[in-house]
């Protein structure tokens, strides 16, 4: 057990049970947050990329020119 663990359940052991229920859902619903952000997304289906294509038609893509890069003046 972590040093983070055992302190919470020191704590959870020293409130009341509804103050100890509450933190508990708050924890849970941070771990889920947590779990969350490190899921990839999920990719979008092939039917959204045909419907894209289908859309778009014939026509090629072709990026246009970006210019110049501005020049800034060193700090």
């Amino acid at each position: 057990m972590t040093a983070i663990a055992a302190e919470l359940d020191q704590k959870l052991q020293s409130f009341d049970a509804e103050t100890a229920a509450s933190v508990e859902r708050l924890v849970r619903d941070i771990l889920l947050q947590a779990e969350q952000k490190t899921k990839p997304a999920a990719p979008l289906p092939l039917a959204f990329w045909q419907k894209l294509r289908a859309e778009w038609g014939d026509e090629p893509f072709e990026r246009p020119p970006q210019g110049e890069f501005e020049k800034r003046e060193d700090w």
